[in-house]
């Protein structure tokens, strides 16, 4: 029923403060921001590492939900979002298993979604959303974890900064090489013979 996890939202009263702690502090990188004028208030999603994504939504004026929630429960997570690939069918089995939803609406073209009350899910709000991933951030660079959604040219970023990283993996703890949205795990036991094999080839190339 679940597809993955795509995001957890956390309501923010002052969106440049919480760009600088997610982006400057912590190393996220902002896929989108954009204003819902309508329910008052902005989303913005910031990737964090290669498999989450944040999204701060502050209030655009002194109504809306968001500036509900802010004035009643101060800054903090406010929902989590799954994907799911048929939203009729995810709604029909958990009403089946007797969990009541609300909020079952198409809010934007491409998006489809309903929700669990906190109350029926252990103090969180879910909200279950069908969606195509690639139409909800900017063009131009797609993150690692979106890549099933993606054609094989749009995933390759040759002008991108080489980056170089502790990661870990399945198997351990390694390096993470990475450019743009393209990445190598390489794990610490084989890095040793890796940077060995790179000299020498680099010996030949420049004798």
């Amino acid at each position: 029923m679940i597809r993955r996890i795509d995001h957890v939202s956390i309501a923010v009263r002052d969106l440049d403060k919480a760009r600088a702690f997610f982006i400057d502090v912590l190393e996220g990188r902002e896929l989108f921001s954009g204003p819902v004028p309508d329910q008052k208030y902005r989303w913005t999603t910031i990737e964090l590492g290669t498999s989450c994504f944040i999204e701060l939504i502050d209030p655009i004026n002194n109504e809306g939900f968001v500036q509900k929630f802010l004035d009643g429960r101060g800054e903090g997570p406010h929902h989590v979002t799954v994907q799911v690939d048929d939203i009729a069918d995810a709604h029909k089995k958990v009403e089946e298993k007797g969990v009541p939803t609300f909020g079952f609406f198409e809010t934007f073209p491409g998006w489809k979604e309903f929700y669990i009350h906190p109350k029926h899910a252990f103090g969180t709000l879910i909200q279950f959303a069908e969606f195509h991933p690639l139409d909800w951030i900017s063009p131009g660079y797609v993150p690692p974890s979106y890549w099933e959604f993606a054609s094989p040219t749009e995933v390759s970023s040759p002008a991108e900064t080489l980056e170089v990283r502790k990661s870990k993996a399945k198997g351990g703890f390694g390096v993470e090489i990475r450019r743009g949205a393209q990445s190598v795990h390489i794990p610490s036991e084989t890095l040793r013979e890796l940077i060995e094999t790179l000299k020498r080839h680099e010996a030949e190339l420049n004798p």
